[in-house]
């Protein structure tokens, strides 16, 4: 009996490790000193012990158990971790609604392979052999999905932020489902056969609702993708091009400077220099006007900061960059287009609209062997939309406007990247760091 004791306690431990290793994953700790350090490792035996507590006295299910691991949990993810309220409520109830359904439909498949109406209260008021097993399988399954979701971890997050109120709604229902499949420890619905109609109705709604969840994320994924690829290579397509004019454009002065030097050399043996000041003034504006500085090294890098300091320039935005070198072939030149064009242009466009005072963009863009890191600050009119915890488009075409920012979000995610904005009163803040 001992032994099935210490084995509970293991699998009541690995539930509640299982709930902070997913708040390790996704979110920051708010800080690091020793205290808290300690604190977080008093909450954690605290709640393990609770838990194997609870599965000694009360049982191996209670609901109303389960609302309180549900709000221990929201109350050590708000103090630990930086989370909001409402996705730290939903973590913690997807998670432990998952655990205990999951625990109740073994226990009535267990009821059904063994023809036993007696079974779940078997399981359910003593510590067992078929307790444990229940307990394992569903824990077992939970270090499966942990492992899932720690390999897939960009693409869950962005789903859980982009389709939140789908995940809400499933909580609802799995919810529904537990309320009605726990009638299974009430004698009478088993006598009857009612128990039979709830298992054979909610999971088969929850299975649905899943399958019909992944579809609609995958076809929306999927949709959002290949606007953002088009978006993407249009960009592409268009610094190429641009590239391409600049170079025929020098070619075609590079090509006329034998004739320009040949004037020249004439005008200075006539000792006719003012003219010849004038000439070379005449030959030296077309050079400047296409002359590209170069900023950081990298090609593409360069002809797109060149191009959106020429359109800053040209709408009276003071543009003050600080550029260091960057390394060719560690950011894919489409990914460059992605970020740097989207990033910039908003600026730009955030400066035009500003009337009365100085428009400015600050920029720096640096390299070191891990990372690559782009700051860019702006001045705006302090119009600021947020919905859903995004920033909202204040354009007539805010789906188009909007793809730009994804796009910027799905470049940085490839790089297992960070994409921070910040603001104050009149002013703007991107930070953007791309693990190299």
């Amino acid at each position: 009996m001992n032994w099935l004791r210490i084995a509970q306690g293991v699998l009541c431990a690995v539930e509640v490790c299982g709930l902070y290793y997913i708040f390790n994953l996704f979110y920051e700790q708010k800080r690091n000193k020793l205290w808290e350090r300690i604190g977080f490792i008093i909450t954690l035996i605290l709640f393990c012990g609770l838990t194997i507590f609870q599965r000694e006295v009360g049982g191996m299910y209670s609901r109303y158990f389960m609302f309180l691991c549900i709000f221990l949990a929201v109350c050590i993810g708000k103090f630990f971790y930086n989370i909001t309220f409402t996705r730290c409520l939903l973590v913690s109830t997807l998670y432990f609604e998952s655990i205990y359904f999951s625990d109740i439909f073994l226990g009535y498949i267990g009821q059904a392979l063994l023809d036993s109406i007696d079974f779940v209260d078997y399981i359910q008021f003593h510590i067992n052999l078929e307790r444990i097993i229940i307990l394992g399988i569903t824990r077992c399954f939970l270090l499966i999905v942990l492992f899932i979701l720690r390999k897939y971890k960009i693409h869950v997050n962005n789903l859980c932020f982009n389709y939140r109120m789908l995940l809400i709604g499933f909580a609802v229902l799995e919810y529904l489902g537990l309320f009605s499949c726990e009638k299974v420890f009430i004698p009478a619905y088993r006598e009857e056969g009612k128990i039979y109609v709830y298992f054979a109705l909610f999971p088969i709604i929850l299975v649905l609702t899943f399958i019909i969840v992944i579809v609609y994320i995958m076809y929306i994924e999927k949709k959002n993708e290949m606007q953002l690829m088009n978006s993407q290579n249009e960009m592409l397509e268009k610094n190429y091009h641009e590239m391409l004019l600049l170079y025929q454009k020098r070619d075609r002065i590079f090509h006329d400077m034998k004739n320009h030097l040949s004037v020249l050399s004439l005008l200075i043996a006539d000792r006719n220099l003012d003219r010849a000041e004038e000439y070379i003034k005449k030959v030296n504006a077309p050079i400047l006007e296409l002359e590209h500085k170069k900023y950081t090294g990298n090609r593409i890098v360069d002809i797109i900061l060149n191009d959106k300091i020429e359109k800053a320039h040209n709408n009276n935005i003071k543009f003050i960059i600080n550029a260091h070198d960057i390394k060719e072939g560690i950011i894919q030149d489409i990914d460059w287009c992605a970020i740097l064009a989207n990033v910039l242009d908003n600026a730009i466009e955030a400066c035009i609209k500003v009337q009365n005072d100085e428009k400015w963009i600050e920029m720096s863009i640096s390299q070191n062997d891990c990372s690559t890191i782009i700051n860019v600050t702006n001045i705006y009119n302090g119009e600021i939309k947020i919905s859903k915890d995004k920033l909202e488009s204040t354009k007539k075409n805010k789906i188009l406007h909007g793809i730009g920012m994804e796009s910027v979000k799905t470049a940085v995610n490839k790089y297992n990247g960070i994409f921070e904005y910040n603001w104050e009163a009149d002013i703007f803040y991107i930070y953007i760091s791309l693990f190299n």
